[in-house]
């Protein structure tokens, strides 16, 4: 017989009951308890959260200063052309050993900017997060943008977690990055039959409302690669492409990353152009 079986054969031989008060004060106790460990959990996320936001304006600071350094360098009037290129290297190597934590910490695309002038010395990174629009220029308008709205459908206010891309039936749609197909969703619902790419630096872009898939799960594709083509699956009101871009999850406004790359690779052309003496 363990302790238990003992004290309730003992309780029931002669009546005894725990007194109310003794149960009252037990539940208190619980209570006050698991509101302390409610309180702790809170804190230890507020205060997790709090030092990682410092972490990513700190890393910002630094980027915008590297970014500065860069610009003063790139426009540097120094006759030795080879102190000028052993400090570019020797800024290059240094923002390096930052830029993949800073990357993947980034919420959004407002932080990009610190990064710029570093894009422009290694434009290849624009290929491993969107930073191309995923439809050929002249193939599409924008029909409705990334925030509240009135749906279409149903008429009722509500926010639109992506943007929408009108364009003919049958147009290409085209990876906004390189990465890996971790989803080909066929539905008559919601996005329709849709594709979920995975990117690095915890970037993921959907692609809705297709009319035809040209990928596989699981497949990898590079930025530009024809994926599907333009459709009006799921809820629709038209020939559309639906595209969106999540950021560790999260859903995030698109624009900003549209026209990134053709503004860096513009940017390139100018300058070498300046530097060649044809401007």
């Amino acid at each position: 017989m363990n302790y238990f079986e003992f004290t309730a054969f003992w309780r029931k031989k002669y009546k005894m009951a725990m007194p109310k008060w003794s149960t009252t004060l037990e539940k208190k106790q619980l209570a006050y308890l698991l509101f302390l460990v409610v309180l702790c959990l809170f804190y230890m996320a507020r205060t997790s959260f709090d030092f990682s936001g410092r972490q990513l304006d700190m890393t910002t600071m630094a980027m915008e200063r590297f970014d500065e350094r860069l610009r003063i360098n790139w426009g540097s009037t120094v006759l030795d052309t080879m102190v000028v290129e052993k400090e570019h290297e020797q800024l290059l190597a240094d923002i390096e050993a930052h830029i993949v934590a800073y990357l993947y910490r980034i919420p959004d695309y407002s932080y990009i900017a610190p990064m710029e002038t570093y894009l422009k010395y290694r434009p290849q990174l624009l290929e491993q997060f969107p930073s191309a629009v995923p439809l050929e220029k002249g193939d599409y308008a924008v029909s409705s943008t990334y925030g509240i709205r009135t749906h279409p459908i149903s008429a009722k206010r509500k926010k639109h977690f992506g943007i929408d891309l009108a364009a003919p039936l049958g147009k290409p749609v085209y990876a906004s990055a390189s990465g890996t197909i971790v989803a080909i969703v066929y539905s008559k619902k919601g996005y329709g039959t849709h594709i979920i790419l995975k990117h690095r630096f915890g970037f993921e872009t959907l692609y809705g409302h297709l009319n035809k898939v040209l990928v596989l799960e699981g497949q990898k594709v590079k930025q530009h690669g024809v994926i599907a083509t333009v459709g009006s699956t799921g809820s629709s009101t038209g020939y559309h492409l639906h595209y969106e871009i999540r950021k560790n999850k999260t859903k995030i406004d698109p624009r900003l990353s549209l026209g990134l790359k053709k503004t860096i690779y513009d940017d390139l052309i100018e300058l070498n152009t300046t530097k060649d003496g044809r401007d």
